[in-house]
């Protein structure tokens, strides 16, 4: 939200006098940065395109793989760990609810009718492709997303949201019963790296299609701070019909 509320004022911050009209709006982050990511991907439909850094687009497992590492009293206390987490006082309902309506995995997996435990494995029927589409179109229709991970991450495992990525990969991949709607995910792992933004992640970063390439010299940057690592990247057409970079960086505290 707090991004979307600096897109909205974004024009008038960077060109007071209308100057330049942005058309374009790249985010990237990193760590909590790429969380947040994902929701701006997802959520605002001015964002066309996100580079995920070391972030989790499934916020249940991620602190079900935490509560589990740190032995917390809610996980551990029931005879199978963890069968009563979801629902108690570390894990409450109201969070679940709102997990349901904003986090990728929540939003989209939630629709999938649970019968195996590994529903998200095999093809959605055509009741929950039903459910599934106008949500799809919404929230990802036309966007590009690029996820770098590491494989040695341990305190955002890549094993947290291989499922949802799994699931919308095969979802928009070539054949896919999203695949109409050019919607493009490329799912890269560094496999030596740990929680970090390694050299090979930099590379991939700036190594996207020539269309959403953003070249350090037609970059210019304007620093505002926030209290998440992201940064929105804001195309611009300058006189020569080309675009033009601009790129507000905003940065942890």
């Amino acid at each position: 939200m707090d991004t979307s509320h600096l897109l909205s004022y974004l024009s008038s911050y960077a060109f007071p006098t209308a100057s330049h009209t942005i058309s374009t709006n790249i985010v990237l982050g990193i760590s909590l940065g790429g969380h947040a990511a994902w929701h701006c991907v997802l959520h605002d439909a001015r964002i066309s395109t996100a580079v995920i850094v070391i972030g989790c687009p499934d916020y249940t497992r991620l602190m079900m793989d935490r509560a589990r590492k740190s032995k917390l009293q809610t996980w551990v206390s029931t005879e199978r760990p963890g069968a009563q987490f979801l629902g108690s006082v570390d894990f409450p309902k109201g969070l679940i609810e709102a997990i349901e309506k904003h986090d990728p995995a929540g939003l989209l997996m939630g629709e999938l009718d649970v019968v195996t435990g590994d529903d998200h494995l095999h093809e959605p029927s055509d009741e929950e492709k039903t459910r599934l589409r106008p949500l799809m179109r919404d929230h990802l229709g036309g966007k590009r997303i690029l996820c770098l991970s590491g494989g040695a991450d341990k305190l955002v495992p890549y094993q947290c949201g291989e499922p949802f990525l799994g699931f919308l990969k095969r979802a928009v991949g070539e054949g896919g019963w999203f695949s109409d709607r050019e919607t493009v995910l490329e799912d890269i792992v560094d496999i030596k790296a740990g929680h970090e933004f390694s050299p090979k992640m930099k590379d991939e970063a700036i190594s996207l299609p020539a269309t959403l390439v953003l070249h350090p010299q037609d970059v210019s940057t304007v620093d505002i701070d926030i209290g998440i690592d992201i940064e929105i990247f804001s195309s611009i057409p300058n006189r020569r019909g080309s675009k033009d970079r601009v790129k507000p960086r905003f940065m942890g505290l």
